[in-house]
This record gives C-alpha cells, sequence and structure tokens, in this order.
C-alpha cells in the first residue's frame, strides 16, 4: 500500500514535468493563487485591470530586480504612498522592542528555535507550518520553492535530513504525553518565559516575575538561569533596587480594608 501511495506521487509529478511547458505551468500557478487569494482576484480586477498608472508602475517593478520587496497589495495601487506614509507614521508612535527590548517577531522566533533545538530554524518552520495548514498555501509555495533551489543547486543532503527530523519532532510534540519529553526540561522553562513576555507586553521584567511565573506552572529554575537566559537574548530586566512594588489600591478598597482592620479591633461601633 505505501509503495502503490509514492507509485502515484511520482506519477504526479511526472506528469507534470513531461506534460507541460514554462508557459503552462506559469498559468496553472497563476489561476491556483487566484483561487487561493481573494485579494490577488481584487487586485486583478478592481486596480490592474481598470488604472492605467497601475498597470505602468507594476510593469516597473516587474523590470527592476533591484526594486525592494512588496508585502502588500494596496502598496500596488493608487493608495499606496498614502498607506506607506500613514504606517511609517504609525509605527514611530509605537516602541518597537515592547517585550523587554524585543518585538514579537524576535520573541517568536525564540519560540520556535527552542522548539526546533538542533533542527535548521527554516525548515522546522516550514515543516510547521505545514503541518499546521495541512495543506499548500502561496506562503508554503514560496518557502518550499527556496527549499528545492538550496537542495538541488547544492546536492547536499542536509536539509533533507533536517525536513525529516523537523516532520518527525512536530508529529510527536502534538502528542501531549509525549510533548515533555520530546522537548526537554532546559528548553521548556525557556518556552514559558517567552509566552508568559508574550502575555505579558512591558519594557522590563523582573528576575522575581518570571521565576513567580515559572513557579505557578511546577518549573524552579534559579536566579542565575533566569539572569543568564535574559543576558543571552538581550531580555530587559528591571534592576531598580527596594521591595517589590505593590499594586496601587483604590480609595473604595483602602476603605473597606481599613473598616475590616477596625472590626477586628472592636472599633466597629457594632450592636
Amino acid at each position: 500500500m505505501k509503495r502503490q501511495a509514492l507509485a502515484v506521487s511520482g506519477d504526479s509529478i511526472l506528469r507534470r514535468l513531461a506534460g507541460n511547458s514554462d508557459e503552462s505551468a506559469t498559468l496553472a500557478m497563476l489561476i491556483q493563487l487566484c483561487r487561493e487569494s481573494p485579494e490577488l482576484r481584487h487586485w486583478l480586477w478592481e486596480e490592474f485591470g481598470r488604472e492605467v498608472k497601475v498597470r505602468d508602475d507594476f510593469a516597473k517593478i516587474v523590470g527592476n530586480s533591484t526594486v525592494p520587496p512588496v508585502g502588500r497589495f494596496i502598496e500596488l495601487t493608487n493608495d499606496g504612498a498614502t498607506w506607506l506614509e500613514e504606517r511609517r507614521r504609525l509605527r514611530e508612535q509605537f516602541p518597537a522592542g515592547l517585550y523587554g527590548g524585543l518585538t514579537w517577531n524576535n520573541v517568536t522566533q525564540l519560540i520556535r528555535h527552542y522548539q526546533a533545538g538542533t533542527i535548521d530554524l527554516g525548515v522546522f518552520l516550514f515543516a510547521h507550518e505545514w503541518r499546521k495548514t495541512g495543506k499548500s498555501t502561496p506562503l508554503l509555495k514560496w518557502a518550499g520553492q527556496e527549499f528545492l533551489e538550496l537542495f538541488m543547486a547544492s546536492g547536499q543532503r542536509r536539509l533533507l535530513k533536517h525536513l525529516n527530523r523537523a516532520f518527525s519532532f512536530v508529529k510527536s510534540y502534538e502528542n501531549k504525553a509525549k510533548r515533555r519529553s520530546v522537548l526537554g526540561y532546559a528548553d521548556r522553562w525557556k518556552m514559558h518565559v517567552l509566552l508568559y513576555m508574550l502575555r505579558h507586553p512591558r519594557e522590563s521584567y523582573t528576575t522575581r516575575e518570571l521565576r513567580g511565573h515559572l513557579a505557578k506552572i511546577g518549573m524552579k529554575v534559579s536566579v542565575k538561569d533566569t539572569q543568564r537566559f535574559c543576558a543571552r537574548h538581550g531580555i530587559h530586566r528591571d534592576m531598580r533596587a527596594g521591595r517589590p512594588r505593590k499594586q496601587t489600591e483604590t480609595p473604595a478598597k483602602a476603605q473597606s480594608i481599613k473598616s475590616s482592620a477596625k472590626l477586628k479591633k472592636g472599633e466597629g461601633g457594632g450592636p
């Protein structure tokens, strides 16, 4: 049964290579992308098909390989310049390092790093995203193309070995019973710290705060290990002297506490 499945897969690749040309393959990929991307369909119908300037601007981008990458379809419309300026203005209003000096992308990359272990991070992300979606997407097609070009150009099997290990790891990690043994204690606590940071963004974190969170989930990590982890990844630590800051009490809450204390001392004036 397994051999038959492999044969079917091989036949489909053979049919695509032997029965098509670059032109037919390009058309097939364009049609597939239009099916998968409503944003592409909208741009083609409403912008590219109706506006001469949009077509001219796009032709310039296609003809110049040094143009910076385009991230959104709105950049390829007449409103693109206005949108880019607004995005730049908004980015200046918000600090980039919202998570102890790190960005969201920095923290998520570290999480993936500790998930991947010794597996190539790019290959791990490729396997992880494919396993999560369960199907090909425009992003995975593009990443897959890069994977094939790197592998076929070098002829090295390292990436294939990493891909096989990545799929095995991701499959094992989905099993909650095996998750702890697959990941390992040393990397698990680091992942929990990073996930805590994503949920609690702030300029810096105290060692006490991070260790307290780990203690709540049954993980005891030393002060030195926590400090070493923060220093290694450039996570800002709150090292101000003094006792832990108390939460600010509302007047109503303060009065309630004061009244309770009086009652305990017999000063409540009750019957």
